[in-house]
């Protein structure tokens, strides 16, 4: 029983210490420390518990760690938190990001090139684009406009 607290701390800093690995890159000092750590835990348990304890905790940190990194890649891709892993947009040459050249596009007209129901593609002055009708068909050859841009769709209304 003496050895419970040593345990539970080794676990739980160890799968902090994983987490924080993935949120800043680089030397790997918190991933190493964080998987000796759960090893140690691991470990201790076996010594002190026995051989089935001892695999069944290893079963469980496993399972809690996948768990804790589904979430936090979850919360990552979702805008909740933050990481230097993850690249949030795209930046070319000219110093915009793809997103702000995109929201560029609204107001610009054109004419579909095929049909859209309700996706299809469109000529502009920038050039041919895959675009999305906004809730009607469209025919071959019609002008439309560019009405709003929501992340890498291109919505389009008949002019």
């Amino acid at each position: 029983m003496e050895w419970l607290i040593p345990i539970i701390i080794c676990v739980l800093v160890g799968v902090i210490l994983l987490v924080v690995e993935m949120f800043m890159p680089g030397f790997g000092i918190p991933g190493i420390s964080g998987s000796i750590l759960l090893l140690a835990g691991i470990v201790m348990t076996w010594y002190e518990y026995g051989a089935k304890v001892g695999l069944g905790m290893a079963i469980a940190v496993l399972a809690v760690l996948g768990i804790v990194i589904s979430i936090s890649l979850k919360s990552i891709n979702s805008g909740k938190m933050n990481s230097a892993l993850i690249l949030k947009d795209a930046v070319n040459d000219g110093g915009k990001s793809e997103r702000e050249e995109m929201q560029l596009l609204v107001g610009k007209e054109g004419k579909t090139v095929t049909a859209l129901r309700p996706v299809g593609a469109a000529e502009f002055e920038c050039g041919k684009l895959n675009v999305q009708g906004d809730a009607e068909f469209i025919e071959k050859g019609v002008a439309v406009r560019i009405m709003r841009v929501d992340g890498t769709t291109i919505y389009v209304k008949r002019v």
